[in-house]
């Protein structure tokens, strides 16, 4: 059998971070039907780190961040209520955003900020080295403050994937 070809890993790239927004909106929507989802949202997991419900956020923007700059497109800017809720509705507005974006839609460069240093990456190395690794990483610490605030969530909550016995949950 023949590898794919390297088109039909580019063409996963957008439904990868439609995949994992669809994941942190799962996640979300656990936390919104807990009775203690704001004591959830405002942990950290240490006390320079965000709050979860920042992390949410960051999440969230990562995945606009990830399609709408190599599309031409501005990227929503960050809710300033970051309760539940708000989250979820920031969350359908990246949604509705980058839903009809493909890689047909996308140029070859985009020029961005990654906190203070000015970068010019092309759209394959924008994507896979720094946008979805920061969706990702912000996803995790927000699973993180989650589980550390004692909700139960295992691998499947944040992949989709796993099955484990309740001891294994991982």
């Amino acid at each position: 059998m023949d590898a794919p070809a390297p088109e039909a890993f580019a063409a996963a790239i957008p439904d990868t971070v439609k995949y994992y927004l669809g994941r942190t909106g799962r996640l979300l929507e656990k936390v919104a039907g807990t009775p203690d989802r704001d004591r959830l949202l405002a942990l950290r997991l240490a006390p320079d780190m965000f709050d979860t419900a920042h992390q949410f956020a960051l999440t969230i923007r990562f995945a606009g961040r990830a399609l709408l700059p190599p599309a031409g497109r501005a990227v929503p800017d960050l809710p300033e209520a970051r309760g539940a809720d708000d989250l979820m509705a920031f969350l359908e507005e990246i949604e509705e955003a980058i839903d009809p974006i493909r890689v047909a839609d996308m140029g070859t460069r985009v020029t961005h900020r990654a906190g203070e240093a000015d970068l010019e990456q092309g759209v394959a190395g924008y994507v896979t080295c720094f946008a979805l690794p920061n969706m990702l990483f912000h996803l995790s610490m927000a699973y993180a403050g989650l589980r550390h605030g004692g909700m139960e969530l295992g691998k499947a909550d944040f992949d989709g994937f796993h099955a484990y016995p309740p001891l294994g949950r991982g």
